[in-house]
């Protein structure tokens, strides 16, 4: 009976923890225009190949799920980031965000991507607050639509 009653109160305690986010925000419209911001810079610093500020967007423990290649964690992505950017920029890119959701100290974003005229894509991205508050990317997966 008394293993029954600790099994129960187990089960209660761990469904309360669960209900109480880690990091309480009252305001989750600036979480979600955070967010936003993120893509807006994302695009921004891609087209002006500004490696460091991209770079910046991602969770040290960041990975990257790009089509065609395995997936690649901030430490080896990180290190070949600069030189693609040097070598070439695309003439425009845009993300549209068709949802961002957050859930405490953890958020999700999907949707479309345009890079120039010839590649559209959707993506599905997680992002991680940081101690400091801020966003960051921690995952990231997306690929190409096909026409």
């Amino acid at each position: 009976m008394i293993q029954k009653l600790r099994g129960v109160l187990a089960a209660g305690a761990v469904a309360a923890a669960c209900a109480i986010p880690s990091n309480v925000t009252a305001d989750v419209a600036a979480d979600e225009k955070a967010i936003l911001k993120i893509w807006s810079t994302y695009s921004a610093a891609r087209v002006a190949g500004d490696a460091d500020t991209w770079l910046g967007l991602w969770d040290s423990e960041g990975i990257r799920m790009a089509p065609g290649v395995p997936a690649a964690g901030f430490d080896k992505f990180s290190q070949v980031i600069p030189n693609v950017f040097a070598q070439s920029q695309p003439p425009s890119m845009s993300i549209n965000a068709d949802e961002v959701e957050i859930i405490g100290d953890w958020a999700f974003s999907s949707g479309n991507f345009k890079v120039g005229e010839k590649v559209d894509g959707k993506f599905l991205t997680i992002f991680r607050r940081q101690d400091d508050g801020n966003w960051r990317i921690y995952r990231d997966a997306f690929n190409m639509n096909t026409k």
